[in-house]
């Protein structure tokens, strides 16, 4: 088997991962972080009972940060699937079907009948690739025993890798101060938007910088660097909050949610002012790595007080404005709608999408407009729908017109009185009006044109329509 103090073999397998299949390279995570590689002989076997199986201490790890766990055993992604499921386990499962893994860790053995099996092993790798814990089980039916290898995780440290984590979070923490300082004027100057779209940019810049400060505070092994990278870690992940909040203010005053904005904006400044009390986090050049641990510059002191254990100060040269840059009273006022270039409204806090309606504008406009229909016309009831009024006096006349015209006529011209052939009530006069509509229920009089009276260029054909118009109990 694998002793202790050498470097961990890197192995590609196949694998069932957070409930989908992809292979897994150990490779990405030797050197990293810390590693716990655990074989067992197979899913399912005589070590798992009913109610859990062999693995399930190992999940405590998974929820551990900067610590990645395996299992490994000789069963297929399928069978892992099912193992996976049966058990409720979050442990990515590795498929070594051919044993790969099994000979390089050195847990490959047999049984009396010459089967290729698994020994049960656990084997704890740290940050730099070394293993730092191996043990495996004398037999098959033992249950892994998580108690060493809890304290073999928790004992791993090292002030180089703690140094290095905090170089790279240092280096994101000024990315997002540079976010945070551009958005914060564009916010003193209500450019809503262009402050919006800073914070968003400098909220995940700070936290990444509290994940890899925490990172370093995992491996620091120098009590006072640990204590110096806790704050920093603590400050980076309050500012990344704050900025959360102040781009929900500015998006909500650039949408005239004055209140909510104000809301938000108070909830900011809470958060900013608690990351007001912590020093800016000092530059990397501000610490030493020596045979005895991260030495602290001249910049940075620690003072080791009873009450609260430990407090620092540092150089705040160049540090984050962690207050907002803006007027409250001014701002409250644009709010409101009461500053210089804003418009003052009665109700400047609208629901978003609401579209408001000045009421007394509007039954101004329908008095005009009542004033103005009844000036054209005097004429009342006889509409039809879509509002086109007809006015009868003029009808009557046109009618009039048309009579006279149909009558009379011009020189030379006769009107045709004759009745028409077959027609009975040419000799009875009496039964023709006492029967307008005749035998056959036809009407006798013209029945009226509603073809819609906006149709057609033709003025002479709508005055010969208004001309042959004949008005029922005229």
């Amino acid at each position: 088997m694998l002793s202790e103090g050498v470097a961990a073999p890197a192995v590609d397998l196949p694998a069932y991962v957070d409930g989908e299949r992809r292979r897994v390279d150990l490779d990405e995570y030797l050197g990293e972080g810390i590693v716990v590689l655990a074989f067992y002989p197979a899913d399912f076997n005589p070590a798992c009972t009913m109610q859990e199986s062999d693995l399930g201490d190992l999940d405590l790890f998974t929820m551990q940060k900067d610590v990645s766990v395996f299992g490994v055993s000789p069963d297929s992604t399928y069978s892992h699937e099912a193992f996976a499921e049966r058990y409720g386990l979050h442990v990515p499962l590795l498929s070594d079907r051919e044993g790969e893994a099994a000979e390089a860790y050195g847990v490959a053995t047999e049984n009396e009948v010459g089967e290729r099996l698994v020994r049960r092993a656990v084997f704890v790798v740290d940050h730099r690739g070394t293993v730092e814990y191996a043990r495996a089980a004398d037999d098959l039916e033992t249950p892994l025993d998580v108690a060493p290898v809890k304290e073999a995780v928790g004992s791993i440290g090292g002030d180089d890798t703690a140094l290095e984590r905090y170089r790279v979070g240092h280096d994101h923490y000024a990315e997002g101060r540079r976010a945070f300082r551009a958005a914060m004027a564009d916010y003193e100057d209500r450019e809503w938007m262009d402050a919006r779209s800073g914070f968003e940019e400098a909220e995940p810049a700070f936290t990444a910088a509290a994940d890899h400060f925490d990172t370093a505070v995992r491996f620091a092994e120098t009590a006072d660097f640990e204590t110096v990278v806790d704050r920093t870690e603590e400050k980076a992940d309050t500012l990344a909050h704050a900025t959360s909040w102040l781009a929900d203010s500015a998006d909500a005053l650039a949408s005239g949610r004055g209140k909510q904005g104000a809301q938000y904006r108070e909830d900011a400044q809470r958060l900013l002012d608690a990351a007001t009390d912590l020093s800016e986090p000092p530059g990397p050049d501000a610490f030493r790595l020596t045979a005895d641990g991260v030495e602290l510059g001249d910049s940075v002191v620690v003072d080791h007080g009873e009450a609260e254990g430990y407090d620092w100060r540092a150089d705040d040269a160049g540090g984050v404005d962690t207050g907002l840059a803006v007027d409250d009273a001014d701002l409250d006022a644009a709010v409101a709608g009461e500053a210089d270039d804003y418009e003052p409204t009665d109700e400047p806090d609208t629901v978003e999408g609401d579209l408001e309606m000045d009421l007394d504008a509007v039954d101004a406009a329908d008095e005009a407009d009542d004033d103005t229909a009844t000036e054209e016309s005097s004429v009342e009831g006889d509409t039809v729908e879509g509002d086109l009024e007809m006015d009868m006096d003029a009808v009557d006349a046109a009618d009039e017109a048309g009579s006279e015209s149909a009558t009379d006529g011009p020189a030379g011209a006769t009107a045709d009185t004759t009745p028409a052939a077959g027609d009975d009530s040419a000799d009875d006069p009496e039964a023709a009006a006492a029967d307008p509509e005749g035998e056959d229920g036809d009407a006798a009089v013209e029945e009226l044109d509603l073809a819609d009276p906006t149709e057609g260029d033709d003025e002479d054909e709508a005055e010969d329509e208004r001309a042959n118009w004949d008005i029922p109990g005229r």
